[in-house]
């Protein structure tokens, strides 16, 4: 549900596409509930299985978001369509369509943590206490636990993926501003695209080729 991509360490000719491109296969995992009941099924034995698609159709939209926070403090970004004070709405509406979310940041004296549902932090150490702060003040060290920076992800090198669904809970990106600056401007640039799922009856071929899409439970597994 959510990838972060390495630097690239060789130049690779001819390039291979960063996003997801029509005819490419993808497979839920057996993680997602059967609540998601058109990316799932049940098999014989009761068991929760996920489906296999090739996407059908793909569109590419850019989208940025612009705060100013004051130092020591955070702006929460709700992705879902869920209502709520920050929600921005990049959900799909339909069943059938996957967004593939590509973003970066411009440079800027910030962390970002990212949580889904709110409050459950995606990193984390497996000691209780080793989890990212999440009430004001921050702690000094734990701050910077599972934080990205914009050099993890710049604006024009975006590296991190995340992959929402229809439905899916509210996925957080906490936004928050270091010490050192009265206020930063934190502009966080994304590429929304828009995938069209058409589902398919799974080969051995399609299994081999096929993006896993993990649930969010696989991600964190504590």
């Amino acid at each position: 549900m959510i990838d972060q991509k390495p630097s690239p360490v060789a130049t690779v000719s001819p390039g291979t596409p960063a996003l997801l491109q029509l005819g490419y296969y993808i497979h839920f995992s057996d993680a997602w509930p059967n609540t998601f009941n058109q990316l799932t099924k049940v098999d014989t034995n009761g068991q929760t299985r996920g489906l296999y698609f090739q996407i059908k159709t793909t569109n590419q939209t850019t989208y940025d978001l612009s705060y100013k926070i004051p130092t020591g403090d955070f702006r929460d970004v709700d992705f879902s369509n869920w209502l709520s004070t920050f929600n921005e709405n990049l959900y799909p509406t339909n069943y059938l369509t996957l967004y593939e979310i590509q973003l970066g940041w411009k440079p800027a004296n910030m962390l970002a943590y990212f949580m889904i549902p709110a409050g459950d932090h995606i990193s984390r150490l497996e000691q209780s206490q080793m989890i990212p702060p999440s009430a004001l003040p921050f702690s000094p060290t734990l701050r910077y636990l599972a934080a990205k920076k914009t050099e993890d992800s710049p604006y024009h090198d975006k590296r991190i993926f995340v992959y929402t669904v229809k439905d899916l809970e509210p996925f957080i990106m906490r936004l928050y501003v270091d010490s050192g600056v009265t206020f930063e401007k934190i502009v966080t640039g994304m590429v929304i695209n828009r995938c069209r799922l058409n589902p398919v009856q799974a080969t051995d071929t399609i299994k081999l080729k096929a993006k896993e899409i993990l649930y969010y439970t696989e991600e964190r597994w504590l």
